[in-house]
Formats: structure tokens, sequence, C-alpha cells
């Protein structure tokens, strides 16, 4: 690997990409929540900043594979920016996901904040900006557009357009996709969240790259919650052998549903997946799956339901229908497949994080913009052992599902959806779950159990026959 910059300061990245140069001459800001991809060039007189997170630390600041930016480059992030793979940038660019507040006479423009400050700017791949671009605010650019220099960008601009002025204007829109190589961007990106399980993991890796080899349609990325087990050391072994393996290490750790997010949020594939390290592909289900990804690109959603056996793949329309194909096993992430382009569309994609399931959320918010959704019945995986462990299962299973939930009464759900689906969930789910614990004695915490169950499903008609069989439960777990 080659660079300018010292030794030390590289190291200090959340992660600085092999054969990346980025001149010495320039300033940067938190070096650790700032990440750069391979093969990525910024010349002298740079200005990259982003600004300390109020919590734990996520990169606020990503440049994709192969970007070029020439002198005076200037980002400054708030919240996020993302600069995809094959980005041009001209000089003396400037990128803020935050408009500086100026109308107040007398007080410098530097002291008076911001008009903006909840945005964030992310510019499609293969895009090119000119010299002297002035980006600001809440700001998405589609993929291989051209911005004329000396250009102000207030709005979204879409794919494959050319754009000019001040402020900039659409002069020439051409949606369709231009030849590009076959293997620019995966089909599919495997996203694996991983703390502490380096067995696991092992098994998992192995499962997947023994179906794949150096198949060009997948990467596989690995993201890594500051384990202090033998997690980096398999990581390495599986990396030094698949090129198409890409890992990330976590400084401290920043969360379960924070490192399901990062882990997505890193992918380049048409579509991602997420896939639980303790969950391991059972043979020839990776290219299977490949091929119901590549019949129906037209959906948001591809939803593996691995309760279901009998081979079906069938699509289907809305967040109705897809809360009754789903249900509460929306929530288990190795079952669920995400278009990225809807994906990125998410506009707060941490309203619900640390709630443990902030990929139900997601996966509802997408349907709000596209509703089409595949449904897979095949079985796809094999499960470890592992217990759950680490969190209040009344309170995930009861508050924050049916809360989430909630959220989308009017946005495509009614009422009536989600009452359905809380008795749905209790009784085919949640009752033998939570048997499941007590009689394992599960490290999950499950002392309010009976009261959150009798607070979310009091005025239900069988809230008493229900409340009799937890009792039960927890006695014969007692005895």
């Amino acid at each position: 690997m080659s660079h300018s910059l010292k030794s030390e300061t590289v190291s200090s990245f959340y992660y600085y990409g092999n054969n990346t140069e980025i001149a010495a001459n320039g300033q940067l800001k938190h070096p650790e929540l700032i990440l750069i991809g391979d093969r990525v060039t910024i010349k002298e007189d740079y200005s990259i900043q982003p600004e300390a997170p109020a919590s734990l630390p996520l990169p606020k600041i990503i440049i994709g594979d192969d970007c070029k930016c020439e002198q005076g480059l200037t980002l400054y992030a708030i919240n996020r920016i993302e600069i995809k793979s094959n980005v041009t940038i001209g000089s003396n660019v400037s990128i803020s996901d935050a408009r500086q507040e100026y109308r107040q006479i007398g007080i410098p423009v530097m002291a008076q904040g911001w008009m903006d400050s909840a945005g964030e700017v992310i510019i499609g791949e293969g895009t090119q900006i000119g010299e002297g671009t002035v980006i600001a605010g809440n700001i998405r650019i589609g993929k291989h557009s051209v911005i004329y220099p000396g250009s102000v960008i207030e709005q979204d601009l879409p794919d494959y357009c050319v754009a000019g002025g001040s402020p900039a204007q659409i002069q020439q829109h051409q949606p369709i996709v231009p030849p590009i190589s076959p293997d620019a961007t995966p089909l599919l990106s495997i996203c694996i969240p991983t703390y502490n399980r380096a067995a696991n993991l092992d098994l998992c890796l192995s499962s997947i790259f023994s179906q794949l080899q150096d198949d060009s349609r997948v990467e596989v990325i690995v993201c890594d919650n500051a384990s202090t087990d033998a997690t980096p050391q398999v990581i390495a072994r599986y990396a030094s052998r698949y090129p198409r393996l890409k890992s990330f290490r976590n400084s401290s750790n920043i969360g379960g549903d924070r490192n399901i997010y990062l882990v997505a949020q890193l992918a380049k594939g048409t579509f991602l997946k997420w896939q639980g390290d303790d969950d391991y592909c059972v043979e020839h289900s990776i290219p299977s799956l490949l091929e119901v990804i590549h019949n129906h690109t037209e959906c948001g959603i591809i939803y593996l339901n691995v309760h279901n056996h009998d081979g079906q793949v069938y699509t289907a329309k809305g967040a109705p229908a897809y809360l009754r194909a789903s249900g509460i096993m929306c929530t288990f992430i190795s079952g669920i497949i995400l278009r990225r382009e809807d994906f990125e569309q998410i506009e707060e994609p941490f309203r619900y994080i640390d709630s443990s399931l902030n990929q139900a959320y997601m996966q509802y918010e997408i349907l709000t913009r596209n509703p089409h959704f595949c449904v897979v019945n095949r079985r796809v995986f094999d499960f470890s052992e592992n217990p759950p462990a680490g969190y209040n299962f009344g309170e995930v299973v009861f508050s924050n599902y049916q809360t989430i939930l909630s959220h989308f009464i009017g946005k495509g759900l009614t009422a009536e959806d989600v009452r359905e689906e809380k008795r749905n969930s209790l009784f085919n789910y949640i009752l033998g779950w939570y048997w499941g614990i007590m009689r394992d004695h599960a490290p999950v915490f499950t002392d309010d159990f009976e009261d959150l169950f009798r607070e979310f499903y009091g005025d239900e008609s069988y809230f008493e026959d229900v409340l009799l069989q937890i009792v039960s439960i927890k006695a014969l777990a007692q005895s």
C-alpha cells in the first residue's frame, strides 16, 4: 500500500484502503470517523472534517473505491457524507451536509450556526463533479451524473443527468443505464455483523465461500464490533484467501443495532443481505438465491421464509401483505434481503436504533416507497445452538415490536392489521420463545414479562387464558 500520510495517521482512520494516496498537505479532523476505500486519490490543500459524535462512533465521511479528488477539496459532515465508488471531483469543491446561517447582520458567518443541520449528502457512483462546485444541505445526487464547474447544488439530482448553474438546474437527463463492466457492481452484498463469535463466524464464512469461491456477483462484508476473542484472526485467514471479502473493525463496541446498520451501509451490491454470524448457508443455497434476486430486481425486499420449505417463490405488494407473509420473523436479520437503492432512501434509519428491531422498521419504511416484495419458501440455513442473551425479552417483543408497527398505521398499515399481528405473533412465536427461554434459563431478562403482557394485552379477549399459560410456564421453569 502506498500513501503520503504518515503511518500513524493512516492507522487512525476508521478504514484506509489499499493503494490509496492522500496528500500530506491538508487538514484532517477526527480520522477515526473517516472511511476511505481502495485506490482513492485525494490531492493537497484538502479539509476533511467530520464533527465528533454525540454518542458512539460511526464513520461520518465515507469515500468509496476508485474516487479521484483534485486539490482544495472541502468535506464537512455533521451527520454523514457518502461518496460512492468511481466519483471524480474537480478542484476547490466544497461539500457539507449542513447549510451555514448568514442572515444576522453584525455577527460573523462562522458564529451564526447552521440553517439546516439534520441532513446528509450522498453522491452516486460514477458521478463527475466540476471544479468550484458547492454542495450544501440534505442532498442526494444520482449515479453517473455530470455537474458543471461552478455549480451550486441546492436540490436532489437524479441518476444519469447533466446539471449546472447557481442554483443548479438539470440540463439533460438520460435515464438509460450505460453499458458497464458486468462485475463493476456486485449483484449481492452479504453483510455479516459479528461480535465475539469466532468459532461461529468461521463456520459461517466457510458455508459462504465453499459456494462462491471468486464469484464476482457477490461481495462479503464483515463488520467486527470490537471483538476480544479470535475473530480478527478468523477474518484475516479468509481475507487472505478470498479477495471478495472485505472487513471492518469498530474501535469500540457500538451496539448490535448500530453494527447491523453500519455493515449494510458499507455494502456496494445492488442488493444487500444481512447474515447472522451464527447462521450457516446450506449447500447450493446461495446460487439459487442469486437466481431469485436476478429475476426480481424490482422488489425492495426479498424475504426468506425459513419456516416454510415448500420451494415456492412468489411476489406480492404492500405492507399488509408483507405483514401477513413475514410477521415477527421480519426481525430475523438472516432472512432479509434489501435492494440497496431503497435502503439508501430511508430518511431516518436510526429512528428505532437500540430497540433490537430497527431492521423491522427499515423494511416497512422501504415498503412506503417501493411496495413490491418477494417471498422465498426454502431451507436456506442451518442454525447454531447459541441461546438468546443480553436483552429484555418482553420489552423487545411486546413494546418495541408493537411500537414500530404502530408507527406505520396510516402509512400502509391499519390499526386492524397491527392488532391481528399482535395476536398472531403471540400465539405463533412469542409464547414458544418464552417457554424455551425459561426452560433453558437463557441469559435474557424476563422479570417484567408478565407485567408487560398485562400492559399490552390487558384489553384482549384472550388475555386471561394466556396469562394462565405465562404463569404456568414460569412455575414449571422454577420447579
